[in-house]
């Protein structure tokens, strides 16, 4: 049981992509304030970019590096693209091998910190000794060493799994971008610690995001068939992208099912639990960036934007509930 009165902080990253430049640098800018608040925070959390920051920082790299890391790494293997619409743009294998390279055999719960993995296993069916065929029903996934059972998984495959974006990296065994169970760990994250034991009003979480990119249908969806909702209508002032890449059209129902509850409902039932205790910092991009764009405009406004961020309110969270054991700059 947690202690009772003891503050519970988090720190969540959510999906993007290359937006998660934005992340680390809005991350380098409050570290430079407070340079342990990643040291001192109880829970991180991730989703898909955001698991690949988390597990990046659990192994001891800094802002800075993961700075570099977005800007070159990453941009590598963004450009490798397979543009075939029936494989994935890019090798899911080399997103592991990286992974393992920083964890080796380590598991989620072998940590000495509370961390937060989402991800979504597809199911299938299962073949017994005896030759019976089972199904295996999907089921959304929280890797984590809050609660027993939870984290007996290589970080690798957990910060892997996370990131497995369908049409952009495949499934990795059977597990698909957290996104599916939402793209903003930071609810799930609280219920993590209110179900160890934490009361509510000791909890208080920082989200940091990838860019808040407003979106709608521009056409009149009122005699909408089933095509339309899958594909969209071919519309021109239609600003919906296609959310999966290599995908030839928007599809407004995936848009609104993953971009639309993540990007509004998650901060908003987050505030609702934590009230004042909580900030998202998530400034608003103005127009959409994909998620594999290697253009040297688009990855410098996403720096600007981090470093324009408004930090205020995460400050003063920092100062009213980290402020026991964070050391200011």
């Amino acid at each position: 049981m947690a202690e009772p009165g003891k503050k519970f902080t988090i720190l969540s990253f959510v999906g993007g992509g290359i937006r998660g430049l934005m992340s680390v640098t809005i991350l380098q800018k409050l570290c430079e304030k407070y340079p342990n608040i990643v040291q001192e925070s109880d829970l991180i959390a991730g989703c898909s970019t955001g698991s690949i920051i988390t597990s990046e920082l659990i192994a001891g790299q800094t802002p800075g590096d993961l700075i570099k890391f977005f800007k070159s790494g990453e941009i590598k293997f963004y450009d490798k693209m397979n543009t075939d619409p029936n494989k994935p743009a890019y090798d899911i294998e080399e997103v592991f091998l990286s992974q393992y390279e920083r964890h080796k055999e380590k598991k989620v719960a072998d940590l000495d910190r509370k961390v937060l993995f989402v991800t979504f296993n597809v199911g299938g069916l299962a073949t017994s000794a005896d030759g019976v065929v089972t199904p295996t029903p999907w089921t959304p996934i929280m890797y984590t060493n809050m609660a027993p059972h939870m984290g007996d998984v290589l970080i690798a495959k957990a910060a892997t799994s996370s990131g497995a974006m369908p049409g952009q990296l495949g499934s990795y065994k059977g597990n698909v971008d957290g996104a599916f169970l939402n793209h903003d760990p930071t609810v799930a994250a609280i219920a993590l610690a209110v179900q160890a034991g934490h009361k509510l009003e000791d909890i208080t979480a920082i989200t940091i995001g990838t860019g808040l990119m407003y979106d709608w249908i521009a056409s009149d969806t009122k005699d909408w068939g089933a095509n339309q909702w899958m594909t969209g209508d071919g519309n021109p002032f239609n600003n919906s992208p296609p959310f999966l890449m290599n995908q030839s059209t928007p599809g407004p129902v995936l848009d609104m099912s993953l971009n639309g509850t993540s990007c509004n409902l998650m901060p908003t039932l987050a505030g609702f639990l934590l009230g004042d205790r909580y900030v998202n910092i998530n400034p608003t991009l103005p127009f959409f960036i994909p998620e594999n764009t290697t253009y040297p405009e688009a990855i410098q406004l996403l720096q600007d934007k981090g470093w324009a961020a408004d930090t205020s309110k995460a400050e003063a969270l920092i100062e009213a509930y980290w402020w026991n054991h964070v050391v200011k700059g």
